[in-house]
């Protein structure tokens, strides 16, 4: 597994050499030190926490009013609701992540967690642009967009 330096220095691989090197590691920890103090750490939590929060909130509350309201289902507010639908699912599965590790003042998760966080990210930013693309050109087709 590979362990960097946070601060921009030479990253060494488990049980081997310098990563993309060949040789023995220098002689030294593999693990890098907390990149904040601790009491960074506990503000990003408060802070993740409430974009959370909040994100979870007002997301349930667009969908729950699109559902409710029929005079709503137009194809503008679909995009708005599909965005929405985006948004909550990086409230529940982006924003989780992080929020631990700062909680446990460092990231806790092993790799495979750390690609899940990097991936679904990625996944909901790219269905929310590839809709509202889409979505655009249809309300609006004698548009330049893309």
């Amino acid at each position: 597994m590979y362990s960097g330096n946070r601060s921009g220095g030479q990253g060494y691989w488990d049980g081997g050499g310098a990563a993309g090197a060949e040789g023995p590691a220098p002689a030294g920890t593999l693990s890098p030190a907390p990149l904040f103090s601790p009491s960074t750490y506990e503000r990003l939590a408060l802070l993740l926490g409430s974009i959370g929060l909040l994100g979870v909130g007002n997301n349930l509350l667009v969908l729950v009013l699109y559902y409710k309201f029929q005079r709503l289902r137009t194809p503008t507010h679909l995009l708005l609701v599909n965005i929405s639908l985006s948004n909550l699912l990086v409230s529940l599965f982006g924003v989780t992540f992080t929020f631990v590790s700062c909680l446990r003042n460092g990231w806790v998760w092993d790799t495979v967690g750390c690609v899940w966080d990097g991936f679904s990210g990625s996944l909901f930013a790219v269905v929310t642009r590839r809709f509202y693309f889409l979505e655009w050109r249809t309300i609006f087709p004698q548009s330049l967009m893309l």
